[in-house]
């Protein structure tokens, strides 16, 4: 019979893979508003584009991290449930 499931070890290490990715993703954002908020520059297209940087480009951020977020807990769960169903043979 072929293999079907999942290796539940393997599922786990990359559901912290992915939640590492998040952390990442948030982390590098938040050094790159340093920057984008230290440029030197002044007036309505300076205040246009800053702003734009932390609500546009910040919103996709979080959504983007919560979605890794969320797809490392679903990937979690999956090898939770792989165990409790590899363990009832």
């Amino acid at each position: 019979m072929a293999f079907k499931g999942m290796n539940p070890d393997q599922g786990r290490d990359t559901a912290e893979a992915i939640k590492n990715a998040g952390t990442q993703t948030q982390e590098l954002f938040e050094t790159l508003t340093g920057q984008v908020q230290g440029v030197e520059w002044v007036g309505p297209d300076a205040d246009t584009f800053k702003g734009d940087w932390t609500s546009y480009v910040g919103g996709i951020v979080a959504q983007v991290t919560d979605l890794y977020n969320t797809k490392s807990t679903d990937l979690n769960t999956h090898a939770d449930e792989q165990d409790d169903t590899s363990n009832q043979n």
